[in-house]
Order: C-alpha cells, then structure tokens, then sequence
C-alpha cells in the first residue's frame, strides 16, 4: 500500500499532505514508511518487440552530476529503455547503445538532436541506422546565432530562410527550400569571405560573419539527415516526443519535489520512467 502511495506521489502533482488526509495518516507516518522506498532504483524492462523507429534524447536531473538518456517508441510514447550518466558523451550513449542492441533492439530510424557524441556512438553500434535530425534544434541553434533581429539583409534573409524549415511537408516544399538555402549561399559568399583584421597585429584576422558562417555550417551538416520524414511518414520531424512528453514532465516533477537529495531525484525519475513503461510497485507494505 504504501509503495503505490509513494511512487503516485512521485509521479503526480499531489501534495503530501493531501495524500496522507486520504489515507488517514500523518505525514511523518508517510515519510517514515517512505524511508525505505528510495534505496530501489526500477530499472527499464527489456522491449517486447524490436523497435523500428526510436526517438533519443538526454535530460538533466541533476545539474553537473547526472543525465537520463532516454529512448523512446514515437507511436506508443512508451519508453524502450533509459539510463543515468554524469554527462552526454560518445561512451555514456555507446554503452546505452549497446544495451538496447543487447536486447535485439535495431532501429531503422532513430531521430535526435545531432550531438556528435550520440551520433558517433549510434553508427559504431548501428551502422545502417538512419539518422533523422530533429529540425527545432537546428531551428533554435540557428535562431541564437542569427538573434531576433539580425543587422545585415544576409542574416535577415537566412532567418528567414530558416523560419521557413518547419514548414516543409512535401517533396515539391523540400526542393523549393533546398533552392532558396543554396540560392542565398551563392548570392552571400563573397560576403561571408569577409575579413576583419586585427588593427595591433595585421597577421591575425577573423571572418567577420562567424554567427552567419556557423549558421550555414550548422544547416550544411544537417542536411544528408534533415529530411528523412520526407521519404517515411510514419518518421518525426522532430525529437518532441522526448523533449517535450517526458523530458517536460520529468522537470515539472523535479521542480515540484525541489529540494530533494541527488539520490531521490535519480528515484523519481527511475519511477516516472517505469509507471510510463506500464510497471507497478509490487511490493505491499500495509
């Protein structure tokens, strides 16, 4: 009893003393019969069915010391499997990788955020994975880079430009983009060659445009994985079913339980993971 009053308050938005007023207890009744709940840390179960289209993403619990990295089934919004690391890096997502490879999980399709490090490590574990960029990534990035209001009619034009990339649908929206991106990169590049010359050293200089030179880097990269989507509905767009269903949720969570200790906040997403899973405390202390 107390174990499923433990893991719904985790879980949801209720107050502790709501839940005990409920249950006729006191809260320091709670707290003492929770005591014991915090040293188990559910952990995912194997995927029932190998997934052929995973969404991946990583989500700070702890700020500095721990990340969950997350995979999840975009059409049952089910996670397949997660994992806490101290940060983002090629090791922490390989060995992740690994695991779900262990678990006879080889997607065609996985759609990320594009962070060399989960892409380095995706193609050592999947070599024919194919990569779908999530396109608000590149669309934030770029829009920090250019800001709100860019000052030269080159940054204007290639927010513009860029604005228009969620708008892609269709084939025919996809090879008027390409023409538009690849028609401003003709009409800019002197431009972008541009110099500034550092007025007490003459032999050290800088390209003047380096945001909008990033920016054209940035959408360059991504482009061989931009518009997989395209070519396979049934693909997203972006990486929203993470970002914005669980990782969302997850920081609403842990910022109506502030305070907790590094410890419990690793629980409570371990457990918000789980329930979302389908698994349920079996464990019944009454």
């Amino acid at each position: 009893m107390f174990q499923k009053i433990f893991v719904r308050w985790l879980t949801t938005s209720e107050h502790l003393e709501t839940i005990a007023q409920n249950n006729h207890v006191s809260v320091r009744t709670l707290n003492n019969h929770f005591c014991g709940f915090w040293k188990h840390l559910p952990k995912p179960l194997p995927p029932k069915e190998n997934n052929r289209i995973l969404v991946v993403d990583g989500v700070g619990v702890v700020k500095h010391l721990l990340v969950a990295l997350i995979a999840q089934n975009p059409s049952t919004h089910i996670p397949a499997s997660w994992s806490f690391v101290a940060r983002e890096c090629y090791e922490s997502w390989h060995s992740f990788f690994l695991t779900l490879s262990c678990n006879d999980v080889t997607p065609k399709f996985v759609v990320c955020d594009g962070q060399r490090g989960l892409l380095k490590a995706l193609l050592a574990v999947w070599p024919n994975v194919l990569v779908q960029r999530c396109l608000i990534h590149v669309v934030r990035q770029a829009k920090l880079w250019l800001t709100q209001h860019p000052r030269t009619r080159a940054g204007q034009e290639l927010r513009c430009i860029v604005c228009a990339l969620l708008k892609v649908r269709t084939r025919r929206q996809k090879r008027r983009w390409l023409r538009s991106f690849r028609s401003w990169m003709k009409c800019y590049q002197l431009f972008l060659k541009e110099r500034t010359v550092n007025p007490n050293n003459p032999k050290r200089w800088w390209y003047t445009h380096r945001k909008l030179r990033a920016t054209r880097s940035l959408i360059n990269n991504s482009l061989p994985d931009l518009f997989r989507f395209i070519s396979d509905c049934s693909v997203p767009r972006t990486s929203n079913h993470v970002e914005g269903g669980i990782n969302s949720r997850l920081k609403d969570l842990l910022r109506i339980h502030r305070g907790l200790k590094p410890r419990h906040q690793q629980v409570l997403v371990a457990w918000y993971l789980a329930t979302k899973q389908g698994q349920k405390p079996t464990r019944n202390f009454h």
